[in-house]
């Protein structure tokens, strides 16, 4: 076992130690300890918009906004588009262009969860699609010319269990996710081959407030051409519900590089997200700035998500 491995064991060790009475009974979310919540109308906020990964996606965005909960919303689908674009650290820009639809059912705790991303990149670096559609950057400057590759990218599925205790306002989340090669090789999109991630979303709704973190520990499949590093990446900050169907969200992300030859990946987040008056739709814009060579200059993107199976419809 590596350093940064039993590093990423313990740190998962301390979070759920910091839940106490996980596995006692539960109240539900919508029906919270007032003493804690009562600011924010039983609703807990967004969390994590880049769901531990490299950066934020398409369809990370849409989802983390729209919290399930045991007597709302049991299915939603999404669908968003994102543009970035930065340098890296060259002298060419590169561009990056993903379209994705995403699903998921949650089935009292736990919450089964898909994206299947269209994406164009243009670049002369070499740059694929991770998991949930997030770009990784693996090389720079790998062309004379800036070569396009676009195509539908790789699939991802993934699984997560919420722990919430009436004792604590504290609130857990576990979550798994696989990215499965389902991209052409014609398309130059993929890796070939699957990258995994396991991590912990940690939050504390306090009032309209509700401040998270994340941490998560990627596995990154090797090319022939390259050996990628595993790693880890994290999240910090905090959404606001202006009502109990508006909120705005800023966050800051870091992501360990996939190679020795780029930086790694630090940016900010910032995003808005509402419910569209007498209708299951939900409309969320968002944007980000890159702070290192290691992320994309500038990215914005906008998603629509729409609640199936909704018993507490508004």
């Amino acid at each position: 076992m590596t350093t940064e491995a039993a590093i990423t064991g313990g740190a998962i060790a301390i979070m759920l130690y910091a839940c106490p009475a996980m596995g006692q009974d539960r109240t539900p979310l919508v029906e919270p300890d007032t003493a804690f919540r009562d600011l924010s109308e039983g609703l807990p906020g967004p969390v994590s918009p880049s769901s531990g990964t490299s950066t934020v996606s398409p369809s990370s965005v849409p989802q983390a906004m729209e919290r399930m909960n045991d007597t709302d919303t049991r299915a939603d689908l999404s669908l968003g588009a994102i543009y970035a674009q930065g340098d890296f650290g060259t002298g060419s820009k590169s561009t990056i262009w993903s379209t994705a639809i995403g699903a998921r059912v949650r089935a009292g705790d736990l919450t089964l969860s898909a994206s299947l991303p269209w994406m164009r990149i243009e670049s002369r670096s070499t740059i694929f699609t991770g998991i949930d559609a997030t770009p990784v950057l693996v090389d720079t400057d790998t062309s004379p010319d800036r070569r396009t590759a676009q195509g539908l990218g790789d699939l991802t599925v993934g699984a997560s269990y919420t722990f919430a205790s009436s004792a604590s306002p504290v609130e857990v989340e576990l979550s798994g996710r696989a990215k499965i090669n389902t991209a052409t090789q014609s398309s130059g999109l993929s890796s070939g081959k699957n990258d995994y991630a396991v991590g912990v979303d940690w939050s504390v709704p306090l009032g309209r407030i509700t401040p998270f973190a994340s941490f998560t520990y990627r596995f990154l499949g090797d090319t022939e051409a390259y050996t990628l590093r595993n790693g880890s990446a994290m999240s910090g900050g905090a959404s606001y519900a202006v009502s109990s169907d508006t909120f705005v969200l800023a966050s800051y992300h870091y992501a360990r590089s996939a190679t020795a030859l780029v930086d790694d990946a630090h940016e900010l987040f910032a995003g808005a997200s509402t419910r569209i008056a007498r209708s299951p739709l939900r409309l969320t814009g968002f944007a980000t700035a890159g702070l290192s060579r290691g992320a994309a200059d500038l990215s914005a993107g906008l998603a629509v998500s729409m609640g199936l199976f909704n018993r507490d419809a508004r």
